[in-house]
């Protein structure tokens, strides 16, 4: 079935992930024969691209000839206008970013459906903002591979690199990067808006490039052509993209979670040397098969169905102290961890002797639980450090995490579960019990629940050279 759908971004005037991301889902589903209007209160050379293509662009709601069936929102504001304008249309909304304010989703029963694009949106969605699990979807982000057409073989050692990123201005991560290639003596080249150097139509370019140094959306373009590609941006560093990693990565869209090392001359040069022509092949060939743009439509076109199957609400028009509300609250929560991140406390990288030096036990911990079923477990966490207080602070926060392994399996489940953190501080010399969350596993059985610490961006500290973890067997039992 044709669907008329509305498409609303915070903005359209430059050339950032969503605005391409708008782009491509707009001419997507316009050759499928959908009807598409795309809403931006700012409007620029994307917008253009699409009236070329006979796409209606609307700076003012009030301009969308017709009413939409769907509302597909990637950012808060521009969301819930588009709602409060169309009462009957139902709404989908897109998680682009972890921390932005303008990603918080939100909470409104005329939202059918979320989704995140990668786990670290999915964590927002959950952890933060409590969006139960029925009604978000992972869609993974995608590219459109007839943009991005693959490039010849790549040669036997790098001939050129590219800094692919908005980030790379004066004082970033380029500096770094340009150091480790001198070093190797490959040309250099950047790409970006933090560089004055913005380029409408990447897919052109980056055939020029043998290695690639980018994240995110970005990395997947470059993977997708051809390119080798090191995990890089401003906020650090992570590997070169092998098949080793690729699912690993794939899972958090080669973005900000996957940058889990500082920027560093030895361990670029280490990175770049792992350059392979072939290995870069395999990964892009995956790419390509996994990062489609025509799956990614298939996904939204299933998730739109499923949102307009779902009764309707019951008030159409509600009123906005229903989406303010949540926001207000949460907003008085954020004050106060923002208050706490103003104080002198931080929490650096644990050194294997910091780690070394801390001990847990557990006091209490469920022994049977209900799938799906919540529940607390007590444990002691004594930091035996005599100068460096412990806590959930920037830019490492330490937190209690939990996996779940069935008994007789090999291997801890790779979903991450939300954390609970260490919200006040934990004095050096000090002991303290803590009340860690617990959330059973979907499916019944026998399992083992492994509670750890986790360094967020750089360790679980189960897998720390003196690992901290203490495992309990669980019976799930069905959830009647």
């Amino acid at each position: 079935m044709k669907r008329h759908v509305l498409l609303a971004n915070l903005t359209l005037a430059g050339r950032t992930g969503t605005e391409v991301v708008t782009r491509d889902l707009a001419l997507g589903l316009a050759r499928r024969g959908h009807s598409v209007s795309v809403y931006s209160p700012a409007l620029g050379p994307i917008a253009d691209e699409l009236g070329g293509h006979g796409i209606r662009v609307c700076a003012r709601l009030s301009d969308v000839r017709g009413t939409p069936d769907i509302v597909h929102g990637h950012h808060h504001v521009q969301m819930v206008e588009a709602l409060l304008h169309f009462p009957t249309a139902r709404g989908v909304f897109v998680c682009h970013d972890r921390t932005a304010p303008h990603s918080i989703p939100p909470r409104t029963d005329r939202i059918a459906r979320y989704v995140a694009v990668d786990r670290n949106c999915l964590e927002r969605l959950t952890a933060d903002w409590d969006v139960p699990e029925s009604q978000i979807r992972l869609i993974l982000n995608a590219v459109d591979l007839t943009r991005f057409a693959q490039r010849a073989p790549l040669p036997q050692a790098p001939g050129r690199a590219l800094i692919f990123s908005h980030t790379a201005g004066p004082g970033s991560h380029g500096a770094a990067v340009s150091e480790a290639c001198v070093a190797l003596g490959i040309p250099l080249d950047v790409i970006g808006a933090g560089a004055g150097n913005v380029t409408a139509t990447p897919e052109h370019l980056l055939s020029q490039y043998d290695l690639v140094f980018a994240k995110a959306r970005s990395a997947i373009e470059a993977m997708a052509v051809g390119c080798a590609v090191v995990l890089c941006d401003a906020a650090g560093m992570g590997p070169m993209v092998t098949m080793a990693d690729y699912e690993a990565l794939r899972a958090w869209n080669f973005g900000a979670r996957t940058l889990r090392d500082p920027l560093d001359f030895t361990a670029l040069v280490s990175q770049i040397r792992r350059y392979d022509a072939a290995a870069a092949a395999d990964v892009s060939r995956a790419i390509r098969r996994d990062a489609d743009l025509e799956v990614a439509l298939d996904r939204y076109l299933a998730v739109y169905e499923e949102a307009l199957a779902e009764p309707a609400p019951t008030r159409t028009n509600e009123p906005m102290s229903a989406v303010i509300d949540p926001l207000i609250q949460r907003i008085a929560a954020l004050e106060l961890e923002l208050a706490a991140l103003k104080k002198s406390e931080r929490m650096d990288a644990l050194r294997k002797e910091d780690i070394a030096a801390l001990c847990m036990t557990v006091e209490d911990a469920p022994s049977s639980l209900k799938a799906g079923e919540t529940a607390i477990a007590r444990v002691r966490l004594r930091n035996g450090l005599a100068n460096r207080p412990l806590g959930s602070w920037r830019p490492h926060p330490l937190q209690w995490g939990v996996r779940w392994r069935r008994i007789g399996g090999s291997d801890f489940n790779a979903k991450e579960h939300p954390r609970t953190p260490i919200r006040y501080g934990l004095a050096p010399l000090a002991e303290e019990e803590f009340a860690v969350r617990v959330i059973a596993p979907a499916a019944p059985g026998s399992y083992v629940l492994r509670i750890t610490l986790v360094q967020e961006w750089l360790q679980w500290l189960d897998q720390a050279e003196t690992p901290i973890y203490h495992d309990v067997a669980v019976r799930v039992t069905e959830d009647v």
